[in-house]
């Protein structure tokens, strides 16, 4: 059987079937060695009595993994919602205290890295600023040497002058 599909219901169901097994044969020999029916009521009431607590615990059990399973999914919800920080819990140490402590931790880890790519990002837009007004100066210069070429009549040394001037820019 792989462990990894064995549902805790369905454990618990072989579970109580073994110990039901085990309770019938127990007061089986009991009664057989014995021969006394007071034997078969006590072992009935021994059975009830280990079936009602373990069902208890079962309760109990299923309850703390209820919590826990909640109290996850809401660590987990708030993460993704954003929320500046999720909630601490500051319980005695156990199994939900050890995972929301590493869950608050990456969560940290990922806001850092959130608000680094950020402000790479502003960075980066800012270094896009300021090389399009780098460039865009020597641009302007070049279209007015162009329109002044264009428009007037120079004499043709001058155009010359003009247009090595403009390829050094």
């Amino acid at each position: 059987m792989n462990g990894s599909r064995l549902s805790v219901n369905r454990t618990c169901a072989v579970g109580a079937a073994f110990l039901g097994l085990l309770s019938t044969a127990a007061v089986t020999a009991a009664f057989l060695f014995t021969r006394n029916p007071a034997i078969v009521w006590l072992g009935l009431l021994f059975t009830l009595l280990v079936f009602t607590c373990a069902a208890l615990f079962m309760l109990f059990l299923r309850r703390k993994l209820v919590l826990f399973s909640d109290r996850l999914c809401e660590t987990i919800d708030n993460m993704l919602d954003g929320a500046p920080t999720p909630p601490q819990v500051y319980e005695e140490e156990n199994l939900f205290y050890k995972i929301n402590h590493r869950l608050v931790r990456l969560y940290e880890v990922m806001r850092e890295n959130r608000e680094s790519a950020a402000k790479e990002r502003a960075d980066l837009q800012e270094l896009i600023s300021d090389i399009s007004h780098q460039v865009k100066t020597p641009i302007s210069n070049l279209k007015m040497v162009n329109a002044t070429l264009l428009e007037q009549p120079l004499p043709e040394e001058k155009r010359r002058e003009l247009f090595q001037a403009s390829s050094g820019l």
